[in-house]
């Protein structure tokens, strides 16, 4: 929760780096089940980190980051904020038709 927290900080700070890797930090000290035992710390935890490695230009890990939220969110409503950094971070790969596929699919 601390490193959540730190994370969220640097953000607001435009810190990306740093606040990538304090939640990187969060995200390995989750336990083996923790996306039972601690669903929306996980769920914060991946998505500000997914975020933050978006503003990096990191986007092999925006990629592993998305794709564990997608397969482990409950809900659209929890899919929703990492859909959207998947789709800024395709676009800024210029994969204009990835991120438009992933888009109108999300949609319809």
């Amino acid at each position: 929760m601390l490193n959540l927290r730190a994370g969220e900080k640097a953000m607001s700070l435009a810190t990306f780096l740093i606040s990538a890797s304090y939640l990187k930090a969060g995200i390995d000290l989750l336990c083996k089940n923790h996306w039972e035992k601690h669903y929306c710390l996980s769920l914060e935890l991946y998505s500000l980190y997914a975020e933050a490695e978006y503003c990096n230009g990191n986007f092999q890990e925006v990629g592993h980051a998305t794709g564990v939220v997608i397969k482990k969110a409950k809900s659209f409503e929890d899919k929703n904020r990492i859909f959207a950094t998947l789709i800024k971070s395709l676009a800024g790969q210029n994969k204009m038709q990835d991120a438009m596929y992933i888009g109108f699919t999300v949609l319809t």
